[in-house]
């Protein structure tokens, strides 16, 4: 199978999957055996009983196969930017389509940012997309797209076509694919997927991460190398150039900071920066990662590649999928190079799969909570900028075994303490009570956590008695 149509073939493949992974899902959940009687059928056998009817009224003695289908052929920006006339394989041509009354179908479509407009995407719809060959035939493929439940995010769809005309459809399918993968072209800012801003320009520099300097050393040389060195050995072993760091530690250790700060780098160094954003509507959704790979995939230029807190992307239906983009065939192959950095506050919550196989993460790095006094005083001097005394040394010792993000807020909310007094010199009581007010809410936090009990039929933890997670293991 060539190139061109292993994307098809692979889409056709995710549908299927997804809409047996789902199956299975709605049936467990509602305590059900899998039958098919009328009641029970599949969203996707709806689909096809609608196009098989459709297709006997359209074209009664052509014999047709149903094939899974890609449904990128809906999406509006696909269907914009290819035009009637446009040449496929199979010396065939696009002659538009169709759209179609379809009683299990309910027209509906995403929206989302292309390039600084938004702009209708992924949709629900039934289509009879048609076609001319050079030799005088003609011949449509009825087309149907539609969202499994109401809890699904995934498009199923499935098409009707004459059986010796799957090379066209095959190639249309790739064209609709590569019309709404991202673009992205080399520039100063980091490319948003998902989110509600397509940009945003990293101001971190190195040096404004305060983190243990051998961490800082090995973190920034496994970049560096891979991107320098790394691509061409990848090549020579004819694996994909495709490297996966992982970023592990509580909140507030400095990841989200450490991710600004590489990010700012790789763009000084001519690369492309992609991050992947949960904060729309849509949340942490696997297909913000296959949108984003693709990208990668497309690019003419080295890629840094973002995903913050990679634990929420990993829904129990999505985790074979993430095994095969790690570390499969869907892994991006670009030539240029591409890592992955990724970030987790939950490092015992990744599939054993994922964490454990060499290859699937090449490696993990600990972001620790602050280790000593030296690594506290430093980062404390940072925050507290010019207001920094030598008598704020005194509450150095409480900052040990904090995450950063403790210290920043005590630095900040002993300067607005010092502001609310009218003060313009933030003494060490102000920040000695900025640490004790801070202390004081973890302590009532931990508290009542400790006092809460779970709410629910089952009051049991599945992880009660897991063992913490080692990267060394």
């Amino acid at each position: 199978m060539n190139s061109d149509l292993m994307e098809s073939s692979r889409q056709r493949g995710k549908q299927r999957a997804i809409s047996r992974s789902m199956a299975r899902s709605v049936y467990k959940n509602l305590g059900l055996k899998q039958k098919h009687s009328r009641g029970c059928d599949m969203q996707y056998e709806r689909l096809v009983n609608w196009a098989s009817e459709t297709w006997q009224q359209r074209w009664p003695d052509r014999p047709y196969v149903a094939v899974w289908a890609s449904a990128e052929c809906s999406n509006r920006i696909a269907q914009h930017q290819i035009k009637p006339g446009r040449r496929l394989r199979g010396k065939a041509r696009y002659e538009g389509l169709e759209q179609l009354d379809c009683s299990v179908v309910v027209p509906i479509s995403d929206y989302g940012s292309r390039g600084r407009s938004a702009v209708l995407m992924g949709s629900a719809g039934a289509y009879a997309f048609q076609f001319s060959v050079e030799d005088g035939d003609s011949f449509e493929v009825i087309y149907a797209s539609s969202y499994f439940d109401d809890d699904a995010r995934d498009l199923t769809a499935i098409a009707l076509l004459p059986e010796d005309r799957l090379d066209t459809w095959a190639a249309f399918e790739y064209a609709c694919a590569r019309a709404v993968r991202p673009r992205i072209r080399r520039r100063r800012d980091v490319y948003i997927i998902g989110g509600t801003d397509s940009f945003f320009d990293p101001t971190v520099s190195w040096d404004d991460v305060i983190l243990p300097p051998d961490l800082k050393q090995n973190l920034l040389e496994d970049m560096e190398a891979f991107f320098n060195e790394g691509v061409e050995i990848y090549q020579q072993l004819k694996l994909a150039p495709f490297r996966k760091l992982l970023l592990a530690g509580v909140p507030g250790t400095g990841k989200t900071m450490l991710c600004a700060a590489m990010a700012k780098i790789a763009i000084d160094q001519g690369r492309i920066v992609v991050y992947v954003s949960g904060s729309d509507r849509d949340g942490a959704s696997f297909e913000k990662i296959q949108r984003a790979l693709q990208a990668v995939t497309a690019a003419h230029y080295p890629v840094l590649l973002i995903v913050e807190e990679l634990d929420a992307y990993l829904h129990e239906d999505d985790k074979a999928r993430v095994l095969n983009v790690l570390d499969g065939v869907e892994s991006p192959n670009n030539p240029q190079g591409a890592l992955l950095l990724a970030t987790t506050n939950y490092p015992e919550v990744i599939d054993e799969r994922i964490a454990r196989r060499p290859g699937r993460l090449d490696r993990i790095f600990v972001i620790p909570t602050i280790e000593d006094e030296h690594h506290a005083e430093q980062m404390l001097r940072h925050y507290m900028a010019e207001q920094w005394s030598d008598e704020h040394q005194a509450v150095v010792s409480q900052l040990v075994g904090q995450p950063g993000a403790f210290v920043r807020e005590s630095a900040l909310h002993a300067r607005m303490l010092a502001a609310h007094a009218h003060s313009t010199q933030v003494t060490l009581d102000f920040l000695q009570a900025s640490v004790d007010s801070l202390l004081r809410q973890i302590r009532s936090n931990n508290e009542f956590l400790a006092r809460r009990q779970p709410i629910g039929l089952n009051t049991g933890s599945k992880s009660a008695g897991k063992p913490p997670f080692n990267p060394r293991r």
